[in-house]
Order: structure tokens, then sequence, then C-alpha cells
């Protein structure tokens, strides 16, 4: 799986477990596209996307223009979204409830499920093609988490369930975001999967380069912060085992 600034590679030195090598190319991107993107410029899979029908929502309108009205990059539009999700929508951790895009608004909170929904939502109402991508986000221990989300580190997991974003951005393909405050860019920790990990299923960090050093980049929402890639790539080897490796080979989106 590959795609702007992140790819997984898999291979399977024993053949028994399943290596896994994630790959985060933090290099400024030299291509963008203007906002909206011309329906002409997207792939059918992004077409696709935008073909399916949002319900009525006149808040969420509201919020979509409010944000988005005089953005002038698809690159940028994605910034001023992560930028609200992250420091408007307050985390908590899922209740079991069923979270949607409208109450994660109306309430100004949800879980990394909730944000993520939103932050799509509002890119869509605004003709830019955004899907879910579902994983782990890998930690070895809990303070590697946020401390709103260590109290759910999951050690035979081997990290935490997790939701972000991709958007499509012509010229560059599908964009890795994390509607908790990455524009642009992911870690090398996020895991995606094709599937909710199965009972079993368990990801061991097998190796791992240093964490990249992402600038703060100031927002017009009033000195709210979100982070841009820069510098040089981050990767990240986990084996897994028992594992299916259709598991890996094309992460969910919806």
């Amino acid at each position: 799986m590959e795609g702007a600034g992140y790819r997984i590679a898999l291979s399977s030195p024993d053949g028994r477990s399943l290596e896994v090598r994630v790959e985060v190319q933090a290099a400024p991107f030299t291509v963008d596209a203007a906002f909206p993107p011309a329906l002409t410029t997207l792939s059918a899979d992004a077409r696709a996307v935008l073909a399916d029908p949002l319900p009525e929502d006149p808040e969420l309108d509201s919020v979509s223009r409010r944000l988005l009205g005089d953005a002038k990059t698809t690159l940028e539009a994605v910034e001023r979204v992560i930028a609200f999700t992250a420091h408007r929508i307050r985390y908590v951790l899922p209740d079991g409830s069923s979270e949607t895009a409208s109450a994660a608004l109306h309430a100004r909170r949800g879980s990394c499920v909730g944000r993520s929904l939103l932050a799509a939502e509002l890119l869509l109402r605004a003709g830019v093609p955004a899907r879910q991508v579902t994983g782990i986000l890998v930690a070895q221990r809990a303070r590697e988490l946020t401390p709103e989300s260590r109290s759910v580190f999951n050690p035979e997991l081997g990290g935490v369930r997790h939701r972000w974003i991709e958007v499509f951005v012509p010229g560059l393909g599908w964009v890795p975001s994390d509607p908790g405050g990455l524009a642009n860019t992911v870690t090398a920790r996020h895991l995606a999967l094709d599937r909710q990990p199965p009972a079993g299923f368990r990801v061991d960090v097998a190796g791992r380069s240093v964490e990249l050093k992402r600038p703060v980049l100031e927002t017009a929402e009033g000195g709210l912060t979100l982070y841009r890639p820069r510098g040089s790539s981050v990767v990240e080897a986990v084996e897994g085992a028992p594992l299916d490796p259709r598991a890996l080979a094309a992460p969910a989106r919806r």
C-alpha cells in the first residue's frame, strides 16, 4: 500500500510472522491543487466519494463555508479543517454509542471516530473528496499516547484502535491526515488496516527511527496550531503474528 507520503511494505522473513514496514516521508509537498479541486482532475474513486449524497445539515454547511470560504488550495483546506477538529472538538474516549459528524459538531466533542467523521464531512461539503481510514496507533507503552487516551492503551494489541482520514489531492493522490492534529501527514505509528483487527491480533515493534520534529504552523483561528510535513523520512518496522497478510493489503476506507 502506498500513497502520498505514506507507505506500507510487507514481508515474511521466517514464513510465519508478517513484518510490516511503515514509512512516512515528511518532505514538503511540491504539488497542490486549487480549492475546490475540479472534477476532471479527480480519480474515479475520488469522484465516487463525492457522488455519495450527504444528509441536509445547515449547521455543517455553515461551518464548512466559514472555515473554507477563502481557502486557495486543497492542502490549505485540509489544514483549516484539522485545526478546527483538533482545537475546537474536545477529544473524549468512545463510549460505545454511535458517532456522527453532526453529533460531534453539536456537542463539540468526539472520539477519533467522531472527529474523523466531522473532518471528512466538512471537506466533502466543500467539494473535496475525503474518506475514513481505520487502523492502530502503535504504542509500546501508555505514556507514548496522549493523556486522554492512555487509559485505553492495550498492551495485548500493541497500541490503541484508531481512525483518521485521507483526502484526494490532484497531482498527489490520497493524502492522510489525523483530525487530532496532523494535517496532510500522519506518523509511522499510524498502521492502516483493511478492517478492525481480529481477536489475537498483536503488533510488536521491531525497530523505530527517531520521531520527526514537525514545526508548529500558526493558523488564522486565533493562535491555534497544527503540523505540516517537513524534513526527512520516518520508518517503523512492526511484527504481528498470527496475521493474515490481507489485513494489511488494502486499508479500509469509507
